[in-house]
């Protein structure tokens, strides 16, 4: 039979003196500040969801028009929208 021994243990060096250790344990605990992530920073108000099937061609032309002009499709949606309710009052 094969000799399975245990495995040697890495031995840690003993602990510091108590004088040689940090007063850490003894100091105040702060709270951590508040981290402001990128989602909340973007966070727009937009919670629904929209979803609808257009031609690859209307598509590729929307995507390419909302890149030409630094929108977002959703941006160039809404401000579409305001421009046909505007133009047919």
């Amino acid at each position: 039979m094969a000799n399975f021994t245990k495995p040697q243990r890495s031995k840690l060096p003993p602990p510091p003196a108590l004088n040689e250790a940090t007063d850490n344990l003894r100091a105040p605990e702060h709270a951590p500040l508040g981290v402001v992530d990128g989602r909340t920073l973007r966070a727009t108000g937009r919670t629904q969801q929209l979803s609808t099937r257009v031609t690859e061609a209307f598509h590729r032309e929307l995507k390419v028009y909302a890149v030409q002009h630094k929108l977002k499709l959703n941006e160039l949606l809404e401000m579409s929208f305001e421009a046909f309710k505007r133009a047919n009052r």
